[in-house]
Order: structure tokens, then C-alpha cells, then sequence
């Protein structure tokens, strides 16, 4: 196989990989995290009572649902963060009955105290929140063109890259599933899901991010490493620096 059709085989199947973990990880947080901020988001997570469930209470009910939640995060889940469909507040020792419909208006999954949370919010604008507040009829086409514009740079340099750059190939991958993975977020809803927090307890916060931007931060990483190894590399008296037609 020649050496220029490995590397789109290599493109394709990697940016594939990462859309799919991409999308996959942000319909799980949808499915299964909640945020109500009203005004910002409005994300309520919907729970059918199942006929074996009956009898349990919603302290018990949310206990099965949501296992990676400890027992004092439930409580205040089941307590505070719990209503009917018609908006009824549930305390958490009430009973749920088969067919009764429950919304979680807030739930978290904390991975590492004080570290790392999962914890759902919709993005309209770019990176770090840019541009989330400019109005929706141009916000919205302007990404999804800026996005498609992204994803055709990234071919044309490719072109121009050689198999034997494996890290810049690679990093080329990984950007293109980035800006994939969150383009097709904007053409779904006209804005893109987030979900993962990275803090220093309460105070410092990193903003919070998806699969996707993970993916095109690793991209651009890979990237530099592969001009920085190519600007040291040693060479011959006549030998020129590796280039990239693009």
C-alpha cells in the first residue's frame, strides 16, 4: 500500500473513533446528568418508575438509577432536586409508583473530590465561552461555516504531508475529529455539550470542556512536538528542513 493512502486510511479511521467516543460521551451526559439555571440551562434528566420498583422510595428508587452517586449524594439529590412532572416537589422518603415520571433538575458525578466532575451545560459559543452571548441567527451559521472552513485546511495540510510524519498525521486526526465532533453538536442543537470540569476545589475552575476539545488540544500538542523535533533534528551540511507543502 502506498505511503499516501495510509495516511488518509490512518485520518479517516482515527477522526472516526473520536466522533463516535465524542458523540457517544455527550448523549451519556445528556441521558444521565441535569442542569436547571434558569436563563442559562434547562436541562432536567426525565426517570420512568418501573413496575419493579414499586413500593421503593425516591431516596431508593434514585439509589438504583444513579450508582455512581454515593448514598449522601443521593439524599440530596432525592430531597432537593426531585419533582413530579407537573413540578411537585419530592422529598426523598416518599414512595414512587410504576409509571410515575421523576425529574432530577440537578445531578453531578464527581470522579475526583474536589479535582475532577462530570456536570452538565450547553455552550453556544467557541472555546472558553467565546461569543455565547451573540444573537443565534448568525452565532450558529457562523460556526458551522468556520467549522466546515477548519475541516478543509486540515485536509489541504495533510495533502502536504508526508507518512513518514506519523506525530503530525496523527495530530491532524485528532483536530479533525475535535472540530467534527462539535460541529455536528451545532448542526443537532446549535450549541455544543460540555460536561467535564476540571477544578481546584471550588475557587479554581478550569473552563469546562468535551471529548471534542480534548481531542483538538491533544491535536495541536502532537503538532508542536512534531515542528519542535524537526527544528532539532540533526542533519547534513545540504540537507533541508523536513517541509509541508501546505
Amino acid at each position: 500500500m502506498k505511503p499516501n493512502v495510509k495516511k488518509y486510511i490512518l485520518f479517516f479511521v482515527v477522526m472516526l473513533v473520536g466522533v463516535g467516543l465524542d458523540q457517544w460521551s455527550k448523549d451519556y451526559a445528556a441521558d444521565r446528568l441535569a442542569t436547571v439555571r434558569p436563563g442559562y440551562v434547562h436541562h432536567p434528566v426525565v426517570l420512568e418508575v418501573d413496575e419493579s420498583d414499586k413500593g421503593e422510595t425516591v431516596e431508593e428508587f434514585l439509589a438504583g438509577e444513579f450508582t455512581s452517586n454515593d448514598a449522601d449524594e443521593i439524599a440530596t439529590v432525592a430531597n432537593y432536586h426531585t419533582r413530579t412532572a407537573d413540578g411537585v416537589p419530592l422529598k426523598g422518603d416518599m414512595q414512587v409508583e410504576p409509571g410515575q415520571e421523576i425529574e432530577v433538575t440537578n445531578r453531578k458525578v464527581v470522579v475526583i473530590q474536589d479535582y475532577w466532575d462530570f456536570q452538565y451545560t450547553e455552550n453556544p459559543g467557541a472555546a472558553f465561552g467565546l461569543l455565547a452571548d451573540g444573537n443565534k441567527e448568525w452565532r450558529v451559521p457562523f460556526f458551522v461555516v468556520v467549522s466546515l472552513i477548519a475541516v478543509v485546511m486540515i485536509l489541504y495540510i495533510l495533502h502536504g504531508v508526508y507518512w513518514e510524519q506519523q506525530i503530525l498525521v496523527w495530530g491532524l486526526s485528532f483536530i479533525a475529529s475535535g472540530a467534527v465532533g462539535n460541529f455536528i453538536d451545532r448542526i443537532r442543537f446549535g450549541y455544543v455539550i460540555d460536561f467535564i470540569v476540571w477544578k481546584y476545589t471550588n475557587e479554581y475552575r478550569w473552563p469546562t470542556f468535551n471529548i471534542a476539545d480534548a481531542l483538538i488540544c491533544i491535536g495541536v500538542a502532537l503538532m508542536a512536538i512534531e515542528l519542535i523535533r524537526d527544528a532539532f533534528r540533526p542533519r547534513g551540511k545540504d540537507e533541508e528542513p523536513a517541509k509541508v507543502e501546505a
